[in-house]
């Protein structure tokens, strides 16, 4: 497991109180979305704010976000969240990560 894997699901633990098998297997799942979306379209679930499951369809492909990204600073990048391009929406849109559900691999 990875040094970034692990903190995540302190995180997650941290957050929700959950065993920390359980944040460690979702951080794992959260790694594994956000790799496969760097090569493809994903499909994935997550909760939103008002507690209801949606299903996004992401992707972090340099070739659809590089041209999309107009700010250009180096802002360090929030760690609780995912941002990924909604290609529904066609729009940035972002996730809690205590919040993912689960993706289509």
């Amino acid at each position: 497991m990875s040094e970034k894997v692990l903190t995540d699901a302190k995180r997650i633990n941290e957050i929700t109180g959950r065993p920390m098998a359980e944040c460690e297997s979702q951080a794992q799942q959260i790694a594994e979305c956000v790799k496969a979306m760097k090569s493809r379209i994903v499909e994935f679930y997550f909760v939103k704010k008002d507690g209801t499951v949606r299903q996004a369809f992401g992707t972090l492909q340099d070739d659809v976000i590089l041209p999309l990204i107009k700010d250009t600073s180096n802002r360090e990048p929030n760690p609780e969240l995912v941002t990924y391009y909604d290609t529904v929406k066609k729009s940035f849109r972002s996730f809690r990560k205590e919040n993912f559900k689960s993706f289509v691999s």
